[in-house]
């Protein structure tokens, strides 16, 4: 007999009821519902306006999710199709894959991991945590020692990428253009370069 995940939530939510009925039917809709064993949704640390997903291998999840009705939907979906990733066996995720946290490369990682399930959510009709200008927007930040052309031909070449697995974006997150060929022939026909940014903090006050 299949067990389904117990939902719980801190108190001082002002929006529990409607938080807890979305996390619930994004459990079931993405097919997470009888794989988990319990959902703690807590409140995000102080000042902070980030949802965020901790994912143990015992089956539990922890989601911290801003208390405001805003896109709850889009951010909640999210959230969970970082879950739904790491349990599908094709997109091979090893904890230790990941580029060390506070690099530029970490930046990057999770940046590019964000870009592929939100065009995916996108693509099934389904709200997403940013919209695609949103999220091209953003590239900016990650890359910002290229120049605005060639963000947006890689952005465009991004959007649309899939399958992905762990590996691959783990790759692209120190050389972007070892997803593409003829991404890397047009950047180096260019001169364009990408940097290695030893903190996060480089990557940020990088002027180009």
């Amino acid at each position: 007999m299949a067990t389904f995940a117990v939902v719980d939530i801190e108190k001082g939510f002002e929006n529990q009821g409607r938080i807890c009925k979305c996390v619930e039917e994004a459990l079931w809709e993405l097919g997470l519902r009888d794989k988990l064993e319990e959902v703690l949704i807590k409140h995000t640390p102080s000042g902070s306006s980030t949802d965020m997903n901790y994912f143990s291998p015992r089956k539990s999840l922890v989601l911290e999710i801003v208390d405001s009705l805003e896109n709850l939907e889009g951010r909640v979906l999210h959230e969970l199709m970082h879950v739904t990733d790491q349990l599908n066996k094709k997109f091979k995720y090893k904890k230790g894959r990941e580029p060390e946290r506070g690099t530029g490369e970490h930046r990057r990682y999770k940046y590019l991991w964000n870009v592929y399930i939100d065009s995916r959510l996108e693509r099934v009709g389904r709200p997403a945590y940013e919209t695609r200008q949103a999220r091209e927007g953003e590239m900016r930040e990650c890359y910002p020692e290229l120049s605005a052309d060639m963000r947006t031909q890689v952005f465009d070449f991004l959007w649309e990428l899939e399958p992905l697995d762990q590996k691959q974006i783990a790759k692209m997150s120190h050389d972007l253009f070892s997803a593409s060929k003829e991404l890397k022939s047009l950047a180096h026909s260019r001169g364009e370069k990408l940097h290695k940014f030893k903190t996060q903090e480089d990557l940020e006050n990088y002027r180009r």
